[in-house]
C-alpha cells in the first residue's frame, strides 16, 4: 500500500487530519487545494479499506484514511503477540 500512495503522492492523507473546509472568502487556489485534499481522502480510504477484511471494513467505513490508520494504530498498541497483527506492526514501524 505504501508503494501504491508514494507513486499517486498520497501518503499525506494518512498522515495529516482531514484540513479546515475552505471559506467562502478563500482564494481560488485555497479551494482547490481543499478539493484535491478531500479528492485524496476518498482515493486512499478505498484503498485503505480493501486492504482489510470484511470485519474490519465494516467497522471502520465509515472513517477517513487517517482516522483508520489511527485507529489501527490504537488497536496494535494493545496486541503485540498476536501473529495476524505481525504484518500491520511491520508497516506502522518502518515509518
Amino acid at each position: 500500500m505504501r508503494i501504491v500512495l508514494n507513486q499517486k503522492r498520497k501518503q499525506y492523507v494518512i498522515k495529516e487530519l482531514v484540513p479546515n473546509e475552505s471559506g467562502t472568502n478563500a482564494s481560488r487556489a485555497n479551494k482547490q487545494k481543499f478539493e484535491k485534499h478531500m479528492d485524496d481522502i476518498l482515493d486512499v480510504g478505498c484503498l485503505v479499506l480493501v486492504t482489510m477484511t470484511p470485519e474490519l471494513q465494516k467497522q471502520r467505513e465509515c472513517m477517513v484514511a487517517y482516522e483508520m490508520i489511527q485507529n489501527l494504530k490504537e488497536i496494535l498498541k494493545g496486541k503485540h503477540n498476536n501473529r495476524c497483527m505481525r504484518p500491520l506492526r511491520l508497516y506502522f514501524n518502518e515509518k
